[in-house]
């Protein structure tokens, strides 16, 4: 499993990661939540700036991202612009989709950007340079609501992230049956053992796809997302509780336990 270093958290190294999304959509609800899930048992902390209303407002969105980093502290902040194609809150112009996470990049405030991967299909843009040039960490993401593309349509997914330059590849896919999930985990398992490389996240939305959010140390996925308490940023999210209960059962992380080793009775 390829490691990560974000911030002084290391992404690949044992257990996924736990992110929680920041849903806000004005400063004082911003900065109360930011603090509210600062004190949570996350890794990781995505802001999701497609709820926010004054994200047309770049000067607005600086003075944003520094309320959140002020209350987060040192956990590192991936930032995210979801669009309506892929679940989000609301529309913006594709260009000021580029320049706005290029703005967030020159803050100086987030760790990690998130861009969608058919935007970069579509584009010619540096964005994801620039945000190497400025040590910001670059998540491709795909989505699919509706069904579980083949083994080979998401295997090759990911690799066409990695092409583009993506430090993280993820893609969030919808099993509509226990055949799907098995899908999901199939293709996993191959990322992980032909291209060790790759920092990836392959997980399963909705109920059915639960059991792909805490397999991460045994098929690969470096990064998982449980709910908040008050939103799910996709179907299916667990409360971080029961996320972690989910991680300890599969990793033995209180006991020390890694795969393939039994303890002695």
């Amino acid at each position: 499993m390829s490691k990560l270093k974000v911030r002084n958290l290391t992404l690949g190294s044992g257990q996924p990661k736990v992110c929680v999304s920041l849903v806000a959509s004005n400063f004082e609800e911003l900065f109360a939540e930011a603090m509210r899930i600062s004190q949570m048992d996350c890794d990781l902390i995505e802001w999701r700036a497609d709820y926010f209303m004054y994200v047309n407002d770049i000067s607005f969105m600086r003075k944003a991202a520094y309320f959140i980093r002020y209350a987060i502290e040192d956990k590192p902040l991936i930032f995210t612009f979801r669009t309506l194609d892929e679940g989000g809150g609301q529309y913006i112009e594709p260009d000021y989709y580029f320049e706005l996470n290029r703005y967030m990049v020159h803050t100086g405030l987030v760790d990690i950007i998130d861009l969608e991967l058919s935007k970069l299909a579509d584009s010619d843009t540096d964005v994801v340079r620039f945000a190497k040039q400025n040590n910001v960490k670059v998540l491709l993401s795909a989505h699919d609501f509706i069904t579980t593309p083949t083994e080979a349509e998401m295997t090759e997914a990911i690799y066409d992230m990695r092409y583009l330059g993506a430090d993280i590849c993820k893609m969030a896919v919808t099993p509509n049956n226990m055949e799907d999930v098995l899908t999901i985990l199939q293709s996993s398992n191959k990322i992980q053992s032909e291209r060790e490389n790759i920092s990836f996240v392959l997980i399963g939305m909705g109920e059915i796809g639960r059991l792909t959010r805490m397999t991460g140390e045994l098929f690969g996925s470096v990064l998982t997302f449980a709910s908040s308490g008050k939103y799910q940023s996709a179907p299916g999210q667990m409360s971080i509780h029961q996320l972690r209960k989910g991680l300890d059962v599969i990793g033995n992380r209180n006991e020390g336990v890694k795969f393939g080793k039994e303890k002695n009775s």
